[in-house]
């Protein structure tokens, strides 16, 4: 039988879904996907995340494809709720801080502090939550969307084209931020934070438009950010989770139930082989970064730890707070969820070790 793809979206593409390995569509015996992606394909994630297409391939032998689309060419980043929303792509990488109103519960998990040094657990962590959290997993839903693949971007460092002297150098200073609470944090330390998409540091950073940015080493290695960010300030104050590769909801459940399960336990196995790689790779890059490009690492200073813990936690209470007061009546709900799983998920995991 003819292979032929179908490019899901609008009303077609869900005939097509629903009749997988049923009544053909179009003298199909397989469904493409297309997962569009704002990262290179030779890239830390761009590897992860084919390794991940060619195990869906493999998985569900043939009868699901993944054509992925690199480097933002089929719709952008900042996009990403509403392209995978109207079927512009079937999958994306998109991060909950980029749009705000319509993920509010799934963005309290990006809290500064979100995560220690178990990247595993902080994986299980949100698994449980969008699972088991009942509004969450409402919010989820109702914006059709639902994760294939997890993302942790391991601690988001403060980057900075020359090292400051104390975190109290920070005043004034404009720097790049991922958004949500980690702006107040940033505020609290005395900066003047903007939200900016990754793509857009490098230029920023070179151009002086920006004295510094929150950046994730593996992440920014795609980016050669070590061309311009000469100092790493390690606040280890967490990064991005409530992020990842969201799948249409309705295309996900136009598949098979046994596609469906497939697909959910790559999901596991997928988040926790990432994590744990995002873990032990960190390192590595830390040290090519000053052994190949003469990139500064810092730990921070005793009055400068004081300071970074309490902006941290000014700022779980800030953002927790202004989403109350916001309509979100669930935010509190979500967040104490997922600390406790958080919790939960690492004493399991020690006690194996």
């Amino acid at each position: 039988m003819k292979r032929m793809s179908c490019g899901i979206g609008w009303a077609l593409g869900a005939a097509c879904l629903l009749a997988l390995l049923a009544a053909p569509c179009m003298a199909a015996d397989a469904v493409t996907l297309k997962y569009s992606t704002y990262v290179t394909e030779k890239s830390w994630h761009g590897e992860m995340h084919s390794w991940w297409a060619n195990e869906v391939d493999k998985r569900t032998g043939g009868k699901v494809k993944i054509k992925t689309f690199w480097m933002e060419s089929l719709t952008k980043h900042k996009d990403g709720l509403q392209a995978v929303q109207t079927g512009m792509t079937d999958l994306t990488w998109l991060s909950s801080t980029y749009h705000p109103s319509q993920l509010p519960l799934f963005m309290i998990t990006d809290n500064p502090g979100n995560f220690r040094n178990d990247y595993v657990a902080a994986v299980l962590a949100l698994y449980d939550t969008m699972e088991n959290q009942k509004e969450l997993k409402a919010e989820l839903e109702r914006e059709n969307i639902v994760q294939m693949m997890p993302h942790i971007s391991g601690h988001t460092q403060l980057m900075t084209k020359k090292c400051f002297g104390s975190l109290a150098d920070l005043k004034g200073k404009t720097l790049r931020t991922y958004g949500g609470a980690r702006a107040k944090y940033y505020e609290t330390l005395g900066a003047n934070p903007i939200f900016m998409p990754y793509p857009d540091i490098y230029e920023a950073v070179d151009r002086g438009t920006i004295s510094a940015f929150d950046g994730a080493v593996v992440l920014s290695n795609g980016f050669k950010h070590y061309e311009v960010a000469k100092c790493i300030h390690l606040i280890n104050a967490g990064g991005s989770l409530a992020s990842g590769v969201f799948m249409n909801l309705k295309t996900f459940k136009g598949l098979p139930p046994n596609v469906q399960k497939i697909l959910l336990d790559l999901r596991r196995e997928y988040g926790m082989k990432m994590a744990q790689k995002q873990f032990d790779d960190e390192q590595t890059f830390y040290k090519e970064w000053n052994a190949k490009y003469n990139v500064v690492t810092r730990n921070l200073s005793d009055a400068d730890q004081k300071s970074n813990t309490n902006a941290i936690k000014v700022a779980q209470d800030f953002m927790v707070k202004k989403q109350e007061a916001s309509g979100f009546n669930a935010t509190r709900g979500v967040w104490e969820y997922y600390t406790a799983a958080l919790t939960k998920y690492e004493a399991e995991r020690a006690k194996k070790k």
